[in-house]
């Protein structure tokens, strides 16, 4: 195999996307991070791709401090690995495909003797079309800076625990910028009080990415959720996207209650390791 590093996603993009594309939905991370630092001006990222035979079959994704995004061919992960330990040998983590990632993990420890830990499980959802879904009176709105504070908590409590220390010091520039560029909905109840939030996420080539699905304990089992994602689904695939893609933990039954009733199939399965190099 032969590796090359590049410093333009634009040019990553136009080398594996057809690849990546072909499994859209089960690659929206990488599809979605390379089109959000097409847009970016410089921005601090490692992008590199593997290619056998002149035709791409890995590919990495690096924005420090994150993990390594990796997917690709897995039978290209053991030759992936080798090389990135020449590159990389303090590589922290991957997340990716299921397939691609434990392929990956599995060369990267033995290489390098590092010692390997699944910390998240993914179900990848795909939806074509909405179905009929019981609707709770309210309806679906824009966030507003007004709302800045309360979708600043929301979205802390979706993420608590699995958020990085950087992410949370840039947080309220984040969702400021997101609130400002109508990314965040809110499901308001008759009393337009805010009971249910969710954000538009990575735009891919056909569909498009819902996360920061969150619904307040006090709110839970009133139909909400359902709602909040239900419309914005609609209003999304309005929009003229083929289809949309949800991410969700494996191990969170109520998510995938949710997702499922509105028509959201499971379509692939993603997993993030951390590594750990020990001390002697």
């Amino acid at each position: 195999m032969q590796f090359k590093e590049y410093s333009h996603a634009k040019d990553v993009l136009a080398r594996v996307g057809p690849m990546l594309e072909k499994r859209e939905v089960q690659h929206n991370l990488p599809l979605g991070v390379l089109r959000q630092l097409e847009r970016e001006r410089d921005p601090d990222c490692f992008l590199a791709v593997g290619e056998r035979d002149g035709e791409p079959v890995s590919v990495m994704i690096q924005t420090p401090p994150r993990k390594l995004i990796i997917c690709g061919k897995q039978d290209a992960m053991k030759e992936t690995a080798e090389w990135m330990y020449q590159v990389k040998p303090d590589l922290n983590g991957v997340i990716g495909c299921s397939d691609s990632a434990e392929a990956f993990t599995r060369a990267w420890t033995e290489i390098s003797g590092a010692a390997s830990e699944p910390v998240r499980r993914q179900v990848i959802f795909r939806l074509d079309k909405v179905k009929e879904f019981d609707r709770p009176q309210g309806k679906l709105t824009y966030a507003n800076e007004d709302d800045f504070e309360l979708v600043m908590s929301w979205t802390e409590e979706f993420a608590l625990g699995s958020m990085r220390a950087s992410d949370l010091e840039r947080l309220e520039e984040t969702v400021m910028q997101e609130i400002k560029h109508n990314q965040v909905f809110l499901w308001r109840d008759q009393y337009c009080t805010p009971v249910s939030m969710a954000k538009r996420a990575r735009e891919l080539t056909n569909g498009i990415v819902v996360n920061y699905v969150y619904t307040p304990e006090e709110y839970e089992r009133q139909g909400f959720a359902t709602a909040c994602v239900g419309a914005l689904s609609e209003r999304l695939l309005k929009e003229g996207y083929r289809f949309c893609s949800v991410n969700t933990n494996d191990d969170h039954e109520a998510s995938q209650s949710v997702y499922k009733k509105l028509g959201y199939e499971p379509v692939g399965s993603a997993i993030e390791f951390s590594y750990t190099t020990s001390v002697t």
